[in-house]
């Protein structure tokens, strides 16, 4: 999976393993970019996150 210059992950620091809040709105922030272009995985990604519920309940994605 390649990755645009604005969306590299973040070079963990360490023993640091949880996201930053920075990472965190970030992320936010392209979903909101993404859903007002017209995206319509972004758009339900934003409901369900307001709406604390998976995207897709019935998915299950093996580890």
């Amino acid at each position: 999976m390649a990755f645009t210059e604005a969306q590299q992950p973040t070079k963990r620091r360490g023993r640091a393993k949880d996201v930053t809040k920075r990472e965190v709105e970030a992320a936010r922030n392209r979903l909101r970019d993404a859903a007002a272009a017209g995206d319509v995985q972004a758009c339900a990604a934003l409901v369900a996150l307001a709406e604390r519920r998976p995207v897709f309940p019935d998915v299950v994605i093996a580890a």
